[in-house]
């Protein structure tokens, strides 16, 4: 099974914890994952405004389950420029991503159902966005929004321990491939 980079994602456990590129392509996989669950908000509500509050609420339950970014997670709070780089590159990717998702809704067909999509997915990824920029600058206004994220990303895997990160990038692409099928 491919990752959306073209990546596999059948890899062993210390090949994706032990290199940088784990840093890389992981965000983008758990963006898949909150994008997927965002454009499902959207299309069955219907509502851009609240498919938006309803996509950054569903960020924040999903990200609840384990899923086997907990050392990825540490090394981004690490102040090494290396680090630096890697969020910066994420939070450029999430950006990019999010701009090619909602001008792709937005230009092609100006429908309330296509727009309620765009806004979903747009809120289902905006908490990472903001994780990636407080890490950048250590903005005190985005310190709250930083402690109130990871409390519910570290919720259960803190106390229970985490998955294997390449269990969860199968389970998450198997995830992707469902739901988008059925949609």
């Amino acid at each position: 099974m491919r990752s959306p980079l073209g990546v596999s994602v059948i890899a062993s456990s210390t090949f994706w914890e032990n290199t940088p590129i784990s840093a890389i392509i992981h965000p983008s996989m758990t963006l898949s994952t909150h994008t997927t669950i965002g454009a499902a908000i959207g299309f069955l509500i219907g509502n851009p405004v609240l498919g938006f509050a309803l996509g950054a609420a569903s960020h924040f339950l999903v990200d609840m389950i384990p899923h086997g970014d907990s050392n990825l997670a540490q090394q981004f709070r690490d102040k090494t420029e290396r680090k630096k780089l890697i969020v910066a590159f994420g939070t450029v990717d999430a950006i990019i991503s999010m701009l090619i998702i909602l001008g792709i809704f937005s230009f092609f067909e100006a429908s309330t159902t296509n727009m309620a999509i765009a806004a979903a997915i747009a809120g289902s990824i905006l908490p990472d966005l903001l994780i990636g920029l407080y890490e950048l600058k250590k903005s005190p206004l985005l310190k709250g929004f930083y402690r109130f994220h990871f409390f519910f990303h570290d919720f259960f895997s803190k106390r229970y321990g985490d998955v294997k990160l390449h269990s969860a990038l199968v389970v998450q692409a198997i995830f992707i491939a469902v739901v988008l099928n059925t949609l």
